[in-house]
């Protein structure tokens, strides 16, 4: 991992070469290299992260670095520095954009466990938020079953509801069904 993590380090000076503040901290994150951590995506909480824009192909309306220190901006690379030297025992998270082919290819596995993680993460709350909408269904299909039982002049429109219920809770289950089947695939990778 620390290799790949300098292969990608170096690659990214190459790349950016006439970019100083990229060249500044990539020159830093090289001499921390087992605190480097690059994500899919930035943390707002982090204690230390920055965003690296390192384009040759297309021009995009972003900094080429941002750096930021428990989620606040610090545009100047050198302050980011000082304020990274104090937080020693602190991960730095990098979040890479790129149009560069050998730079995505480096930083695809780095990146990989981490996206995994978020799209497992992803599909348990959706399971947990369907698991409620389910249980909602179910309350209101008893209590229209319920009305049924009380109400006989309103059977005809009870029935459309339970129908509507019904099918929701199919619905719902089958939802549930995929995202336990997602979860099972990604565990066993």
């Amino acid at each position: 991992m620390r290799e790949q993590v300098e292969r990608l380090l170096v690659q990214i000076a190459r790349v950016a070469v006439q970019v100083p503040s990229i060249q500044v901290v990539v020159g830093y994150m090289l001499s921390n290299l087992d605190r480097v951590r690059f994500v899919h995506q930035l943390q707002g909480d982090a204690p230390l992260a920055m965003a690296i824009s390192a384009h040759r192909r297309i021009e995009l309306p972003l900094a080429p670095w941002q750096g930021f220190i428990r989620g606040v901006p610090l545009p100047d690379p050198l302050m980011w520095i000082q304020a990274a030297a104090s937080l020693q025992t602190e991960p730095i998270t990098v979040r890479l954009s790129s149009d560069e082919p050998g730079l995505l290819q480096l930083l695809g596995p780095l990146v990989a466990p981490e996206q995994e993680r978020a799209s497992r993460a992803g599909w348990e709350t959706r399971m947990e938020s369907v698991r409620h909408e389910l249980d909602r269904a179910l309350d209101l299909y008893n209590e229209v079953r319920h009305l049924m039982e009380v109400d006989h002049d309103r059977i005809a429109e009870l029935e459309k509801f339970l129908g509507i219920a019904e099918k929701e809770m199919q619905g719902m289950g089958r939802e549930l069904k995929m995202l336990r089947s997602r979860l099972e695939e990604s565990t066993e990778k």
